[in-house]
């Protein structure tokens, strides 16, 4: 994708925090006495000289980047640590804290993937403990060279008191990659179980539990279960939250909420936070977390600022206090909006609507980011340079539909009805107009918002 050139000073978001070097790849969130610590790697690096970076925030809006926690060991290139550090957790015992990571060296004779262990008493200096280095077994996860047996996660195991830990492994006689348990009693020593029950395994597996549900989200899809054993399965609407412009992401509880955070999008920052809940079915709804709201407090574009419209070739109608549009799309409105905003809008659709609002549409109003939900379908489609993505979306028509978009920087996100999202990577042009179109049924907007940070 070709990225255009701007001369003007880069756009630094509110609401992303973008490290010194590199991008954001997978990310290890951990909650301790108010401060949000997010461990993460840096990526893409080539699979060399990755290390457990360090960030941390009391608000979800101001990051402070820390020295990096755990680093690969130069000294001893063929050994477990000698290329990188990856995906692992941290968790707290007895005033200490405990992180859990994947040892990755593919030029490590004794194997390319090891689970490590590291102790810090104020989660800034870790001193690493290669003494509690974990091998898989051989009987209940394969101990070949390219094994995959890595990503670790711990939670508390509610029937012994002890602790699990997911993890991402081979099996001996099988194809393919399964959640692999291990469980413990003091978070050093582990027994190796065996694997979790239902579904196929993925990256970074991060196991919850929502009222009686649990849940195991990883890389790509998440699944859920009845019981902390499982056995675990899809729902049936969708088993992502989501995707493509997202991965590795995990989220963390912070006494009130679970707080989401994602990796890997292609800019290198972090997606803004955002907040899990449950939904039916074994569904997880996600919406931005309320902090991210509260400081988009300056109002630039409200509709009733508009004037009688008069544009040829539209179906749109100012009738005062709301946009009306009805037939075919003959036409789309564009309006003028900043570069960076949050866009909140309130729509009344029809099964048949199929409604686009577009983003930094350009003069010929051909490149722009296009957001299409499609009730009768269930569908939300994003479109536009770098994506054509199109994911469940199901809303009730007898009800008002709640839209926000956090245009910001070389990021659009957005949420429908704070249950169901869409990322999109925006580098390829930074300004343009809004635009509204209609194909079918009707629109009635109530409420269209633009709102930018002070």
């Amino acid at each position: 994708m070709a990225i255009a050139e701007d001369a003007t000073p880069a756009y630094r978001s509110p609401i992303h925090f973008k490290p010194s070097r590199r991008k954001v790849g997978d990310v290890m969130p951990f909650y301790w006495k108010g401060q949000y610590h997010v461990f993460y790697l840096t990526n893409p690096t080539g699979n060399h000289d990755v290390h457990w970076e360090h960030c941390v925030s009391r608000d979800l809006i101001r990051w402070k980047q820390l020295p990096p926690a755990l680093a690969p060991d130069p000294k001893d290139p063929k050994g477990p640590d000698g290329c990188c550090i990856f995906t692992g957790c941290v968790v707290e015992k007895d005033g200490v804290f405990h992180a859990w990571y994947t040892s990755w060296n593919p030029a490590n004779p004794e194997g390319r993937e090891f689970l490590s262990h590291a102790t810090s008493s104020d989660l800034v200096v870790w001193q690493k403990h290669p003494e509690h280095r974990i091998a898989p077994d051989g009987l209940h996860f394969a101990d070949h060279q390219a094994r995959d047996f890595r990503d670790p996660q711990i939670f508390k195991d509610e029937a012994s008191g002890g602790y699990r830990m997911h993890i991402l492994a081979n099996v001996p006689g099988k194809q393919g990659a399964f959640f692999g348990l291990l469980t413990s009693d003091d978070l050093v020593n582990w027994k190796q179980v065996g694997t979790v029950d239902g579904v196929p395994g993925d990256e970074c597996p991060d196991y919850f539990r929502i009222g009686d549900t649990h849940y195991i989200h990883g890389c790509r899809r998440y699944c859920y279960a009845d019981s902390q054993d499982g056995p675990y399965r899809y729902p049936e609407l969708t088993n992502q939250l989501d995707m493509p412009c997202i991965r590795a992401a995990k989220r963390v509880w912070n006494g009130r909420r679970h707080i989401w955070f994602g990796g890997w999008h292609p800019s290198g920052v972090m997606p803004m936070p955002r907040e899990v809940y449950a939904g039916p079915n074994g569904l997880l709804y996600m919406k931005p977390a309320r902090e991210i709201a509260d400081i988009f407090n300056n109002q630039i574009v409200d509709l009733t600022d508009f004037p009688q419209l008069e544009i040829t070739g539209s179906q749109w109608k100012n009738e005062g206090i709301r946009f009306r549009a009805e037939g075919k799309r003959d036409g789309q409105l564009v309006l003028e909006a900043p570069d960076n905003y949050l866009l909140d809008c309130l729509v009344e659709l029809t099964p048949e609507s199929n409604f686009t609002i577009a983003f930094r549409v350009r003069e010929n109003e051909d490149e722009a980011w296009r957001l299409t939900l499609s009730p009768g379908k269930g569908q939300l489609a994003i479109t536009g340079p770098g994506i054509n993505h199109t994911r469940p979306c199901p809303v009730d028509t007898s009800k008002p539909v709640k839209i926000e978009a956090y245009v910001q920087g070389d990021v659009i996100e957005c949420f429908v009805n704070d249950q169901f999202a869409q990322t999109c990577d925006a580098r390829h042009h930074t300004s343009g107009g809004l635009g509204l179109s209609l194909d079918g049924g009707a629109v009635k907007i109530t409420r269209l918002q633009i709102r930018q940070h002070e």
